[in-house]
């Protein structure tokens, strides 16, 4: 878009856009009282073009939002418990190891430290994730009582 020039080296803005205003430039040769302000109506087309773009990303966010919303959540909830009891296991493991280690090392009685730390190791992982396990049954304890009963299909019964 070409701007007229003036004859004091302001840029006369003839633009509508009030985005286009509040970006207009002075070329550096006249009176730069005007720059940098935003007209009252400027400013409130701007806020409420502002509050226009809002709505739309929260329209779009709604219809993103998934039907199954609990079902996912809890699905998830359900991976990040596993993966946590995986990943007690193995650092049991690996402090019972890296301890053993470092005691073989001091003491000079390699392997057997280490062997000893790492069955302890192992065995703390285990308690862990079998304390993690009871948690998480007491707080879906309501749930599995109120899912419905699967009738037996097992043709042994025959």
């Amino acid at each position: 878009m070409v701007r007229p020039v003036g004859s004091t080296g302001i840029v006369k803005d003839s633009s509508t856009n009030p985005a286009e205003k509040a970006m207009s430039v002075n070329d550096g040769k006249g009176d730069p009282s005007g720059r940098g302000q935003i007209s009252p109506e400027d400013r409130e087309a701007i806020r409420q073009r502002s509050s226009d773009i809002g709505k739309k990303l929260d329209a779009v966010n709604a219809k993103r939002a998934p039907a199954g919303d609990e079902n996912t959540r809890r699905q998830q909830s359900a991976y990040g418990k596993a993966l946590t009891f995986a990943a007690e296991l193995l650092v049991g493991v690996a402090a019972g190891g890296l301890l053993g280690w470092a005691l073989d090392r001091y003491f000079g009685t390699a392997p057997w430290l280490m062997v000893v730390f790492v069955i302890l190791g192992f065995a703390a992982g285990l308690m862990n994730i079998v304390r993690g396990a009871r948690k998480a049954e007491a707080e879906n304890a309501d749930l599995q009582r109120s899912a419905h009963s699967v009738p037996d299909d097992d043709d042994d019964d025959k």
